[in-house]
């Protein structure tokens, strides 16, 4: 982790130091003159700076002896939200690692910055403190050593008019750390994330933890079969990979203020099994455990920020492959609720694998279940590559949700379980099909797991679009992006609204 600071003194230039300028848009250039002098504000003018949202322009100054960079960042409308904050962070680790420096002073004092710390000093300086972090993220675990280029970034001084925000560094850098775990297991290939490696990840969470609460239940094969897992053993007999039902648990030493339950998608590749995928809707199916991923990671942050909730983790991990012992078209699975399915889309498998899953949640008797899931395409459509889709008749949980979100900088909109919808999923020959038609397919995935939480306070989220970057965007680096963790988060270190 950098070591992050709050100064409400002008930190000293030193060598290996940049200096970050928050710049909001249309800022007037006679700040810059009066700070930097009419040269550096000529050039400014002549490269058509204009303050927009992460862009750049940088230039080096002498500072009695030392040779000092400065880079200004354009934060558009200024540093009016969530996102705008963990934005410059990010931005201001990334633009220290091109230049190879090892400590950031990030300027909030300037006149161009349109700071103001608002209610919640401490959610700034969580938010800050997360977007520094994440600045500094790669997976390069199969890049030789002659490609790996390590973080230049050490530390970082935040020059404000209060050091009252330097209250939530520590919890943005968990916030932070949780993340880069949920993205280094999504970013692994499939012959390394496999269902045991997932058990292994969280065994190792588990006897991290120390003195914490917690504890850590993997159910194999057979033990799911006894418990009557027809869905998820279905998909899972199809591959040589041993499936793993791993089942995290924390509990606060104090009062706990309720239970909650929280499932992640698990399927650690994903070819369609015989509802085949093409070779290029193939290539990223490792992603397509980043519920999973989310929740393992969230599951690490919770433990370390104690929230005064108990957790409980699950995740029915497996591969859908193709071989002569994979299930097929027409196969009729049963639910270890009992109920039966249509196999009518081997492709679509999570639902399979999280009905089980959210059958065994309710049987803890949660105050709330909560299911995050790169569920449905359909869901891309809708919602662009950004945003996930959230999915709940419970307004209480929807509302504490949108908040969290909002609080987080995450994209997340409401959509609705239109019971009419139901009449898509009907079987002739079983209770239900596992798909519905095109039309509203994000939604009929979300209809068909409501059949299975048992008449629990239950929220659905469908992150497939912003669980999987096709390109660096915001935060996030291509690949896995570690959403909804700083959500998930967010929402356990808030008051929730149970009973």
């Amino acid at each position: 982790m950098l070591e992050i600071q709050w100064t409400s003194d002008q930190p000293q230039s030193a060598t290996g130091q940049m200096l970050a300028i928050p710049v909001r848009a249309e800022f007037e250039p006679d700040a810059i003159e009066a700070r930097f002098g009419p040269g550096v504000r000529a050039a400014v003018e002549a490269a058509s700076f204009k303050g927009k949202s992460s862009t750049t322009f940088d230039f080096t100054q002498m500072q009695g002896d030392v040779l000092e960079r400065v880079v200004l960042l354009g934060v558009g409308d200024g540093l009016v939200d969530a996102e705008a904050l963990r934005q410059l962070g990010h931005d201001a680790a990334r633009e220290a690692e091109k230049v190879g420096a090892a400590r950031i002073v990030l300027d909030l004092q300037a006149s161009t910055a349109a700071w103001t710390v608002g209610d919640d000093p401490a959610q700034a300086g969580r938010l800050l403190a997360q977007g520094l972090e994440l600045g500094t993220y790669a997976y390069d675990r199969f890049l030789s050593e002659d490609n790996r280029k390590p973080s230049s970034v050490e530390a970082a001084t935040i020059w404000a008019d209060t050091t009252a925000p330097s209250e939530g560094t520590a919890s943005g850098q968990i916030i932070a750390a949780s993340v880069a775990r949920a993205r280094d297991l999504a970013n692994g290939p499939a012959e390394l994330v496999t269902p045991t490696f997932l058990a292994e990840t969280a065994k190792e969470i588990v006897e991290a933890a120390g003195d914490a609460n917690v504890s850590l239940t993997v159910l194999d094969r057979a033990q799911c079969i006894a418990l009557n897992m027809g869905c998820y053993m279905g998909v899972a007999k199809g591959s040589p990979e041993e499936p793993r039902f791993i089942h995290l648990t924390y509990k606060p030493k104090s009062a706990s203020k309720g239970r909650v339950v929280l499932v992640g998608k698990g399927v650690t590749f994903d070819s369609g099994g015989y509802s085949i995928k093409p070779s290029d809707g193939m290539m990223d199916m490792k992603l397509d455990m980043s519920g999973s991923a989310a929740v393992i990671g969230a599951f690490e942050g919770l433990v370390k920020l104690t929230v005064p909730y108990e957790v409980h983790v699950l995740v029915a991990a497996t591969e859908n492959m193709v071989s002569g012992n994979a299930y097929r078209l027409g196969d009729i699975l049963t639910a270890s609720n009992g109920k039966t399915v249509e196999v009518n889309n081997t492709d679509a498998e999570g639902r399979l694998t999280m009905a089980d899953a959210l059958v065994y949640g309710s049987k803890l008797d949660p105050d709330l279940m909560i299911d995050f899931a790169t569920l449905t395409g359909a869901c891309m459509v809708a919602l662009g590559p950004y945003t996930a889709g959230v999915m709940t008749e419970d307004e209480r949980l929807a509302t504490d949700w949108m908040c969290a979100a909002e609080k987080s900088g995450e994209l997340m909109w409401r959509l609705p379980l239109q019971a009419r919808l139901k009449e898509q999923l009907r079987s002739k020959i079983a209770d239900m099909r596992n798909t519905g038609e095109r039309f509203g397919g994000a939604l009929t995935a979300g209809l068909f797991l409501s059949e299975f939480i048992e008449g629990k306070r239950w929220m659905h989220v469908d992150i497939a679009g912003p669980a999987m970057a096709s390109k660096a965007h915001g935060v996030t680096t291509a690949g896995g992006s570690g959403f909804p963790v700083p959500t998930i988060l967010e929402l356990l270190m808030g008051d929730i609204q149970l009973g």
